[in-house]
C-alpha cells in the first residue's frame, strides 16, 4: 500500500486542539514513518487577522466572563444537529473556509482528513454533503463531552475520550458503528516510563520530598497564583512546589521574586517543553482542566487539582475525572489547600487516588486512532476493487 497521506485540520483556540495534533501525526510517524502527515490551523487559513481576533475575545472571554463563556456554551449545545440552523451554521462556515479547504484537498491529495476542531468539521461536512470531496473524514473529540457542534452526519469516524462520550453521542443520534473509544490522543512523551529518583536528581530536588506542580493557567489572575504559592511554602508538612508560568513573562519575574524571598522550596520555570518531565516527579498537580492537560496527567498518572473550572467544557471535564477519583475540584483558595494538607498527610489517600488510574486508563483506551484508521481505509481500499 502506498505511503498514507493524512490532512489533520486544527485550530489555535488554546494549546489542546494543537497538540492533539501533534500526538496524531507523532503516532502515526511511530507506526509510518514514510507517511506525510500535515497538520493545518484552519481558522488561521481562512484569515490570519481574523484568526488573531477570535482568539484574543475567546481567551479573553474565558478570562475575564466566563460565565457567560458558559452561557454561550450551553446555547450552541441547544441547537439540534440535524436542525436548519444547524446546517446553516455549517454552511456559513463553508461559504467562509470552504474554498480554502477545497484547495487543500486538491493539493494534497489526502487518504483521510482529521478534524481536532469543530468547526472544519462542519465546513468539510458541507464540501462532502455537496459532492467537492469523498476523503473519509475522522473528528476527535478533545473534551470528555460531546458538544453538539462536533456532530455531522458526514463524518466516518468519531474518536472519543471515553465511554461517557461515546453514550452522549448515542444519545444524540450518532450510530454505534461510527464511534470508536481511543482516549483524547497525547504526545509519546506523556506515554514512557521515566526514572523519577534519577529526574528528581538531574533536577535538583530531592525524590524523598512530596512535590507539587502547579501550573499557572489553571488560576485566573496572578494574584490567585502568589497566593497559592505563599499558603503551600507556609505548610508545615516540607514539601517542593514546581510552578510553571508558560510565556507570562510578567508573571514570570513576579514569582521569581517569590522564589527569592522563600529561600528554597519553589522552583519558577517559564516556557518548558519538559512538561512530562515535571508530571513525573511530582505528586500533585494544579491544573485547569482542558482535555488535553488533563488527558496528559492522566497518562501520567498524577491526581489534579481544579480550581473554578470555566463553566463549558472545562467543567464537564473537571467533573468527569472527579467522578473518577483521580481529581477534586476546589472553588475557594482555603479548600484547595485544605485539601492538599490533606492529600499530603494522608498516605491511604495518595494510594487510592494513585490506584484510580489503571482501570480509568483501561476504560478510555478501547483502541487507538491509528489502528483505526488503517483498518477504515483497508476496508475502502477492499470496497472500490
Amino acid at each position: 500500500m502506498a505511503p498514507y497521506r493524512v490532512l489533520i485540520l486544527s485550530a489555535s483556540f488554546g494549546e489542546g486542539h494543537r497538540q492533539a495534533s501533534r500526538a496524531i501525526q507523532e503516532a502515526l510517524y511511530l507506526r509510518h514513518p514514510d507517511a506525510a502527515v500535515e497538520i493545518v490551523d484552519y481558522v488561521q487559513s481562512i484569515n490570519r487577522t481574523w484568526s488573531r481576533f477570535a482568539q484574543f475575545f475567546y481567551l479573553q472571554g474565558i478570562k475575564r466572563a466566563p460565565v457567560l463563556y458558559g452561557f454561550f456554551y450551553k446555547q450552541f449545545n441547544r441547537i439540534p444537529t440535524d436542525s436548519t440552523l444547524s446546517r446553516s451554521m455549517s454552511r456559513i462556515g463553508h461559504i467562509i473556509g470552504g474554498r480554502k479547504l477545497k484547495e487543500y484537498i486538491d493539493h494534497f491529495r489526502p487518504d483521510a482528513v482529521i478534524h481536532t476542531f469543530p468547526s472544519s468539521a462542519g465546513a468539510y461536512a458541507e464540501l462532502k454533503r455537496q459532492g467537492e470531496t469523498a476523503v473519509p473524514s475522522f473528528t476527535v473529540i478533545t473534551d470528555y463531552a460531546a458538544h453538539r457542534q462536533w456532530i455531522h452526519q458526514e463524518t466516518d469516524l468519531f474518536f472519543v475520550g471515553a465511554p461517557k462520550v461515546r453514550d452522549e453521542l448515542i444519545a444524540e443520534g450518532v450510530p454505534r458503528e461510527k464511534i470508536r473509544v481511543t482516549g483524547i490522543p497525547v504526545r509519546q512523551m506523556f506515554l514512557r516510563t521515566y526514572d523519577r529518583a534519577e529526574l528528581a536528581r538531574r533536577m535538583g530536588l530531592r525524590p524523598d520530598r512530596p512535590t507539587v506542580l502547579l501550573l499557572a493557567g489553571a488560576f485566573g489572575v496572578s494574584e490567585q497564583i502568589v497566593a497559592v504559592t505563599r499558603a503551600l511554602l507556609a505548610e508545615p508538612v516540607p514539601l517542593q512546589l514546581l510552578v510553571v508560568t508558560g510565556r507570562n513573562r510578567r508573571l514570570y519575574e513576579t514569582m521569581a521574586e517569590v522564589a527569592a524571598e522563600a529561600g528554597g522550596g519553589l522552583r519558577v520555570f517559564g516556557f518548558v517543553e519538559n512538561i512530562a518531565e515535571l508530571m513525573a516527579v511530582s505528586d500533585l498537580v494544579f491544573t485547569k482542566s482542558g482535555g488535553l492537560t488533563t488527558s496528559e496527567a492522566v497518562a501520567m498518572e498524577v491526581p489534579m487539582v481544579f480550581f473554578k473550572p470555566i463553566p463549558g467544557q472545562e467543567a464537564a471535564n473537571a467533573d468527569f475525572l472527579a467522578g473518577a477519583g483521580v481529581a477534586v475540584i476546589t472553588r475557594q483558595l482555603d479548600d484547595l489547600i485544605a485539601f492538599t494538607r490533606r492529600f499530603l498527610d494522608d498516605a491511604g489517600l495518595r494510594a487510592a487516588m494513585k490506584g484510580r488510574f489503571l482501570p480509568l486508563k483501561r476504560s478510555m483506551h478501547e483502541t487507538t486512532i491509528v489502528e483505526e484508521l488503517e483498518a477504515f481505509l483497508a476496508a475502502a481500499k477492499g470496497a472500490r476493487r
